[in-house]
């Protein structure tokens, strides 16, 4: 069977591209205007129990990007993302989605002195 990575990306964006407020980018055009939210990258351990079916643990990085004066707009796009994602139920293609949850959220200034940046950490769980 074939991994589910692929799958999982394109089924977040589409709920994320459905349910925020901002667009969802996994590569940002040339003069994008703020905000947005980009999918930024991903981490998979294999988790498989012994003599189990496959089982992989993935985390998500989601991160924020603000031009609003203060943490305000980056902080209600994490509730967002929090809500469009946190232990909801995810079809995907390929493989199944077990378990997804929201583990982290932030939010700061950047070292320009006018952007924000906020980041999300989810845990997905897979089968395949």
């Amino acid at each position: 069977m074939s991994d589910p990575g692929f799958a999982l990306q394109q089924a977040i964006y589409q709920r994320l591209t459905d349910e925020l407020t901002v667009p969802v980018y996994d590569a940002v055009p040339m003069d994008t205007t703020y905000p947005y939210v980009t999918i930024d990258s991903e981490q998979v351990v294999n988790s498989t129990p012994i003599s189990g079916r496959l089982r992989e643990t993935r985390l998500l990085y989601l991160s924020v990007w603000s031009d609003y004066q203060g943490q305000a707009e980056v902080k209600r796009l994490n509730g967002e993302i929090c809500a469009a994602l946190n232990e909801r139920r995810l079809p995907l293609t390929v493989g199944r989605v077990v378990s997804m949850r929201v583990l982290r959220t932030e939010s700061n200034r950047e070292p320009d002195g006018r952007t924000y940046m906020g980041s999300v950490t989810v845990r997905v769980i897979t089968t395949h």
